[in-house]
């Protein structure tokens, strides 16, 4: 039986469907940034994960380069977690138009030519066919459940991530800010810090290797009590 519903409810339904969904996103996204607590981070992951990462699958496909999307997405979830701070819900779309910010930084990093994947003189020479980074859907199927096995793991290393951020002095958190997430040069950074060129590479090295160390400490420390078990 045809539907009762006029075809022509269907286009602001579905923009209103889509608004709903950007604005939901940036509902979780500022109770996550408030509360900070992990099932807050994982509702958020659930919700925005399914078109955050079709939106990074598609820069991967425009810029034609073997980048795995999946990894991708969870290098952009850290970000989201390590900076929620300064997450603004300004307008329903904030969170997409955040987190899109975030994703084009990550994978313009990962093309960078320091890499062997995005470095041209790797490539073989002669004709060949290019790649084809189309997902089948089998592929989508086994990328989702991998998604969520790795949301897990992620969920686990953002909490020890979060702890050893807190260890940073706050001029070395906001050099992070800036040069992580912010895409500042360190030229610019330093000018923001007020601190030399020099300082402000070291102030990045000694910041990053801190929350290194600090995350290893933890780890190492959850896992001493399996090690002693085994041992025994």
């Amino acid at each position: 039986m045809p539907s009762a519903r006029p075809a022509i409810l269907d286009l602001p339904a579905t923009r209103t469907r889509e608004e709903g969904e950007a604005g939901l996103e940036t509902a979780c996204m500022a109770r996550f940034r408030d509360r900070r607590g992990s099932a807050d981070f994982q509702a958020l992951y659930d919700l925005a994960s399914p078109a955050l990462l079709a939106w990074i699958t598609g820069q991967v496909r425009s810029r034609r380069v073997a980048l795995d999307p999946i990894e991708l997405l969870q290098d952009v979830f850290v970000n989201i977690y390590r900076y929620a701070r300064g997450f603004r819900e300004e307008q329903p779309a904030s969170f997409r138009v955040w987190s899109r910010r975030i994703a084009t930084n990550v994978v313009r990093r990962a093309c960078l030519p320091t890499s062997a994947l995005g470095s041209l003189q790797a490539l073989p020479q002669g004709f060949q066919e290019p790649a084809d980074l189309a997902l089948d859907p089998g592929d989508s199927a086994s990328g989702v459940e991998e998604m969520r096995s790795l949301a897990r793991a992620w969920m686990i290393l953002l909490a020890h991530y979060a702890a050893a951020a807190a260890t940073l002095r706050d001029r070395e958190r906001r050099a992070l800010e800036l040069i992580e997430i912010r895409d500042f040069s360190y030229a610019q950074a330093a000018a923001d810090l007020g601190v030399g060129p020099s300082n402000m590479k070291m102030i990045v090295f000694r910041a990053r290797k801190r929350i290194r160390a600090e995350i290893a400490r933890r780890l190492g420390s959850a896992s001493a009590p399996v090690r002693r078990r085994i041992a025994v």
